[in-house]
């Protein structure tokens, strides 16, 4: 080997790394709602993906005030709604489940009595109960309207990020010298909305 010789082709006469494998789960399996699983809304999640950097550097030098203003005034606000909503959606696919889980036990328990023949006083018993007790759980998970609080929850944080776009693009309301305290004000608004 001469000491012309790239360094990629030296890599290439080494021996071969071995592939990563890296799991792939099934959607069904991957959005499987966690049972187990009361994390707190405030505070920081390991899967937070920043929405502006922490640290701008010298790239964005022009806009470092406006960027300080996500960072110290509305990032936490937009999490913790951001949080609310992934907990809400996650009761919601939870509830979902127990439901589809315990339809299916109460159609194998109506299988079972069709196949043994009718008059099986046991299974009809647990069949009822189960049926009973489901719907018992269908009044209470809608009373409950977690689906309404985590769409509503997501789109406060969508709006609240929203809002922070047009400000940091000087778009719309946000084009003159009061621009601070009209985000702030909108995300007040944002915040004490009701049933959006």
């Amino acid at each position: 080997m001469t000491e012309e010789q790239p360094v990629a082709s030296v890599e290439k006469q080494g021996a071969k790394k071995p592939k990563e494998r890296r799991k792939h789960w099934p959607a069904l399996l991957k959005r499987f709602p966690r049972f187990f699983w009361r994390p707190s809304e405030n505070g920081r999640w390991d899967d937070d993906w920043p929405v502006v950097p922490a640290e701008p550097g010298d790239d964005y030098q022009a806009l470092a005030g406006d960027l300080a203003v996500w960072n110290g005034q509305l990032e936490s606000r937009f999490r913790r709604l951001d949080h609310r909503a992934k907990i809400l959606q996650n009761q919601f696919w939870r509830q979902r489940v127990l439901l589809i889980a315990g339809g299916l036990v109460a159609t194998a328990l109506a299988t079972a009595q069709a196949a043994i023949g009718a008059g099986n006083v046991i299974l009809a018993a647990l069949q009822a109960g189960l049926t009973g007790l489901l719907a018992g759980l269908t009044v209470l998970i809608r009373s409950r309207r977690a689906q309404q609080g985590y769409l509503s929850a997501r789109l406060k944080a969508e709006r609240i990020k929203s809002e922070y776009f047009l400000f940091l693009a000087m778009a719309g309301d946000y084009k003159d010298t009061d621009r601070l305290t009209r985000l702030q004000q909108q995300v007040d608004d944002i915040e004490a909305a009701e049933g959006l």
